[in-house]
């Protein structure tokens, strides 16, 4: 299934949660432009909630503020219809869960040296998000409340 969303393509879905589901997307633009993006859309029965929507949007706005290699970084936020789309950058790789449970299926254990680097830089990009402030400069006051590792992200590069 591919959709037309804004100026994003939609493409399949690649993970889901409680609040939303993460397509592959791409941006197209003038001549040829062309990038890939992950696109978080709200789920359909939520949407119609204004406590969610509020949620939603509330995230895009505080995450679109931080600007650090290791926080995925917010592009837009699209409603087209009844239906609310936040758009980011797309990390090419896996998350920190399902490498785990690969380490794992291979009877093998993540070398305490990745594992210190992953967590490391999951620690930096959290440390981005304590420190993050307003456009006055004054503190944003941000606490991740879903650290886990189905929400740490590892680029092909090993980027966290």
């Amino acid at each position: 299934m591919t959709r037309q969303v804004g100026r994003y393509r939609l493409y399949e879905e690649f993970a889901s949660g409680g609040m939303a589901a993460i397509h592959f997307g791409r941006l197209t633009g003038e001549s040829g432009f062309s990038r890939r993006v992950a696109i978080k859309r709200l789920h359909p029965q939520l949407a119609k909630d204004p406590l969610f929507v509020d949620m939603f949007t509330d995230e895009a706005r505080v995450a679109g503020r931080i600007q650090h290699p290791n926080v995925v970084g917010v592009l837009d936020v699209v409603r087209e219809g009844a239906e609310l789309f936040l758009v980011m950058e797309y990390v090419h790789g896996e998350s920190l869960s399902k490498l785990i449970g690969r380490a794992r299926k291979a009877d093998r254990k993540v070398p305490c040296a990745v594992a210190c680097a992953i967590v490391t830089q999951a620690l930096y990009g959290l440390h981005a998000a304590h420190e993050a402030r307003d456009e006055g400069g004054q503190p944003l006051e941000i606490v991740h409340r879903d650290v886990s590792p189905q929400n740490i992200m590892v680029g092909i590069d090993g980027a966290a």
